[in-house]
This record gives structure tokens, sequence and C-alpha cells, in this order.
């Protein structure tokens, strides 16, 4: 009986085998390469791309076309460099990304990108280190998706956020206005309808009352009209028109005119012109600075306000303006209380206060964010017992 361990193995069948699954294993990795490839070239929300050592491209998928705009005979050979803006290529971004791809074997970056057609998107980049089995960098795979409505999306929620935080600032200064600006003016009313009262038997001093009475509510009327205006443009630069200062140092005299005459105060204005600005908020600057003037007064207060053009010299001090823009240095001169000058840069801060005076200790810092708004510069100095004086710059064009 032949025994079965004995007999010689058949070396043809076991290399048919051997051969067999070598080919099939061949067959089946081809087969999942074209599928990978397939895959690749036929996705269409991703730009997947080879690039080599220098970021010349390599190949081109069916994404790449619909995201950039060029077929894969235009693009294969080019460096991925006609992707980026000129101010990106200037400032060597692709360059960079390549460079930390390489050291670090992964680059992300967002940025507005470069379609064919010369249009842009806004595209999300990955950049990967391909190596080979020695662990050395042999090229770079590029993944970039068009992430243009996103961001659009995105730009128009800041804006939403800009507006609405413009319109609280601006709700704030309405309040301001509604409880300083239009307090004068409901004075005066209250005063002369009280004098009116007391005087309806002589007609011509009534009638005077009632004069006095209907300017001050006109003169409110123009006030809340102006806030209105304000309020109802959401674009401020459609706000700015020229301002005549003598216009708005005369209706603000009107709106003092009983203090003025009740403390003898003195008002001389010289050279004063027009500025490019938002009226109620010029208004409200000068009133301010008015209010404090005859608030603090000395026994014989004297208010002088002039203005004069600025000088390029001069305008070359205050690196806050634009320099193409032409602009009035107004003086605004009291002989009051004055204060120490250490505290100069503090009387522009919200809520401070340097006496036990009656105020919110708000109108001087809206009177530096009116300012500013405008473009322009203030700054003050004082002495106690000598007064102060405010230096406000404003453009004129």
């Amino acid at each position: 009986m032949d025994n079965p361990l004995s007999s010689p193995p058949n070396y043809r069948t076991l290399s048919e085998q051997l051969q067999n699954h070598v080919q099939e294993s061949e067959l089946n990795l081809r087969e999942s390469e074209e599928r990978y490839h397939k895959m690749i070239e036929e996705v269409q929300d991703y730009a997947i791309l080879l690039l080599d050592i220098d970021g010349n491209i390599q190949n081109w998928n069916r994404g790449a076309q619909k995201i950039k705009g060029y077929t894969e005979k235009e693009i294969v050979g080019r460096n991925f460099r006609v992707f980026y803006l000129d101010s990106d290529r200037e400032d060597q971004l692709p360059e960079r990304l390549i460079n930390e791809a390489y050291t670090t074997g992964r680059a992300t970056h967002e940025g507005w990108r470069l379609r064919s057609d010369g249009t842009t998107f806004w595209g999300s980049v990955v950049i990967t280190g391909l190596h080979d089995a020695d662990n050395n960098i042999i090229g770079f795979s590029k993944v970039t998706r068009d992430l243009t409505e996103r961001k659009l999306a995105e730009d128009q929620i800041q804006e939403y956020a800009r507006s609405i935080e413009l319109r609280n600032k601006q709700l704030e200064e309405y309040a301001y206005i509604a409880s300083h600006d239009l307090q004068e003016p409901l004075r005066k009313i209250q005063v002369f309808a009280e004098m009116l009262h007391n005087n309806l038997d002589d007609k011509e001093a009534a009638l005077r009352h009632l004069d006095r009475i209907s300017a001050s509510a006109k003169r409110m009327s123009q006030l809340i009209k102006d806030v209105l205006k304000y309020s109802q443009v959401s674009v401020t630069e459609e706000l700015f028109e020229d301002v005549c200062l003598n216009q708005v140092f005369e209706g603000i005299k009107e709106d003092f005119d009983l203090l003025i005459l009740e403390k003898g105060v003195t008002i001389k204005t010289k050279g004063l012109g027009t500025v490019k600005g938002i009226p109620i908020q010029i208004h409200q600057l000068f009133n301010n600075l008015m209010g404090n003037a005859i608030k603090f007064c000395s026994q014989t207060p004297l208010i002088k306000v002039s203005a004069q053009p600025l000088s390029a010299f001069m305008a070359a001090q205050y690196p806050e303006l634009r320099q193409e823009h032409n602009y009035t240095i107004i003086t605004f001169k009291d002989n009051g209380q004055g204060f120490d000058p250490q505290y100069a840069d503090q009387v522009f801060k919200m809520f401070k206060r340097l006496t036990n005076n009656a105020g919110t200790g708000i109108g001087l810092a809206l009177c530096k964010k009116i300012v500013e708004h405008h473009g322009g510069h203030i700054s003050v100095v004082s002495q106690p017992g000598v007064g102060t004086t405010f230096t406000i710059i404003l453009p004129v064009d």
C-alpha cells in the first residue's frame, strides 16, 4: 500500500494557483485604483488636484473644472499660483502654503480665489504632503471647496450686527438729545407760559411772551425733525451736508438766551464758516460746549469762538486726519472755573465729572464721539480760575 506522504508535491499546480492569486490581486488592485480615480474624477463639489514638488498641476477632476472654470487641457502643467489674486501672489501666499505643507505635512487656508474668467469665489483649501516609502515629499494633494455662499451669508450677518450696534448707539444719542438738547427750549416754553399767565392783562407783554413761546416751540420742532431724519437714514454718509456755523451758534444762543441774560454772558464769534457734517450732531457738539461754559462761568462770563483754516503744516501734526481733506480749526474759549490740566484727558470719558455739579458726565464724551465720527479732532487745555479752551478740528469738504 502506497504512503501518500511519500508522494512528490505537484509544483505545477501550486505555481498555477500562486499565479492565479497574483493575477487576481493585480486585477483587484487595478479595479480599486480605477474606482478611486473614477471617484476623484467624478466628484463635483470639490476640486481635487495632484501637485508636483514645485506646485505644478498633474491632474484635474470635474469638481475642479466646475469650481475654477478651466478644462483639463487648459490647466494641467501650469502652476497652482494661477488661482490666487495678484495681491496674494505678491505676498507669496501660494509659496508659503506649499512650504507649510512641506514642513508640517498639511496647510489650510480660506480666501478669495480666481476663476478662469477672472471672477472670484471664496475657497477653502487643504494642501497635504505626499510621501514615498522613505518618507520623502514627492508632491502634494490639494482639495478646494467653494464656500462663497457661506462667506456671503457670514458677511451679511456681520453687516446686520454692525447695523444693530449702530442703531443701539443712535438710540443712546436720541435719549441724550431728548434729555438734554430739548430741555432748554422746553424750559423756555414753561417760563414764558408762566410769564404769559401773569401778564394776561398786558396785551403787549402777552404778545411778546407768545412770540417767545412760538419761537421755542419751532426750535423744538426743528430739533425733533433733525433727530427723526437722523434715525431714518441707515447710511450716515447721506446725512453729511454743508453746515453754517454762524447759524448753529445763532440757534444755540436762542436756546440759552434766558440763561445768557440771567448770568450776563457775553458771546463773541469770529471767522465762523461752514463745515461738512451732520447738522443735528454739529448742534449737539456746540450746544454741549456752550452749556458747560455757561454752567461753570465766572462773575463776568465771556465766551469767544473763532475759526480759521487748518494749514497743511498743522494738519500733519494730527495723524488721524485725512490729508486729502481741508479742515477748519475752531477755538472755543471761556473764562470760567477751569480745572487742573492733569485731568484734560479724563473730561472726555463717559460718566466722568470733575465737580459735584449736576450732570450725567456724558456731554463731553459725546462731543468727542461726534468729532471723531466727522473724522476730526478735539482737545482741551484749562487752568483753575482762568478758564478752558477747546480746540475742535472739523472737515470743510
